[in-house]
């Protein structure tokens, strides 16, 4: 399983995949860290999310720098909850005692919360969403549905594409201006957010009329072109999925911490 997730990197890993196959193991993912006791299957659910960006060519560099603000953001959940928690024995202080339990309670919520960002970052990256829209319309799904899925995903490069545009027009004109207190902040969503929020309706408006025009949702069916077809590194990351199913099931039944 591995050894062909290994071969299948100078072909672009997970690239390579069916995003069905691709779906199952984020789904697989996200039911580990979320239905798992303990910190062992939630650390070992990252490192594997680590371990298949990095086969998967250019993903790993994609996540990483997508996930700084993820990563700064779950420091703060692990500090929020050691300093919350008071029941266990206390390991230090810090001017309030900082417990096991609490220190244990912020370690399982960071890693959660990094699994999750993260996982949906890879499946995004390495998902093209026009295969995504085919598998899912060859499962029998109604197309609209499908259709709004991929769209969703279709929108995720656009808003990050204006944000920057916005930002680096900011920088231009020189408000630019580091967030460090409620004023700036409410600065920064209006002359940041609001742009791009605007940008994005006049996107969907378009996108909207467009359909409209080619007759879409026309017909209650619509045909299609061309089928995926499952290779070995398909197998293989269903194979890892439920691998991954089983030893959270596992950690259940026996109450691993």
């Amino acid at each position: 399983m591995i050894a062909s997730l290994v071969a299948g990197r100078t072909r672009g890993g997970l690239r390579r995949a069916t995003p069905l196959a691709n779906l199952l193991l984020l789904l697989a993912l996200l039911a580990a860290v979320l239905a798992s006791p303990g910190i062992f299957v939630k650390l070992g659910a990252l490192l594997l999310v680590l371990g298949l960006a990095a086969l998967s060519g250019g993903a790993p560099r994609t996540v990483l720098r997508r996930g700084r603000f993820v990563l700064g953001f779950s420091l703060f959940l692990l500090l929020i909850q050691v300093l919350s928690v008071r029941e266990g024995g206390v390991l230090f202080s810090i001017g309030v005692p900082v417990t096991d339990r609490g220190l244990l309670a912020g370690a399982e919520m960071a890693l959660r919360f990094l699994v999750i960002v993260l996982s949906s970052l890879l499946f995004i990256t390495v998902t093209d969403p026009d295969r995504l829209a085919r598998a899912i319309l060859a499962l029998g799904i109604p197309y609209r549905y499908g259709f709004t899925f991929v769209l969703a995903l279709r929108f995720v490069p656009f808003f990050r594409e204006e944000y920057r545009t916005v930002r680096e027009a900011q920088r231009v004109r020189g408000v630019d201006r580091p967030i460090r207190s409620l004023k700036s902040l409410r600065r920064s969503i209006r002359y940041t957010v609001l742009p791009v929020l605007v940008a994005g309706l006049a996107r969907v408006d378009t996108v909207a009329v467009s359909m409209k025009g080619r007759g879409f949702d026309l017909h209650a069916k619509r045909t299609i072109t061309r089928r995926e077809r499952w290779h070995p590194i398909d197998l293989a990351v269903v194979g890892l999925s439920l691998l991954l199913v089983a030893v959270t099931v596992l950690a259940r039944e026996r109450g691993w911490q």
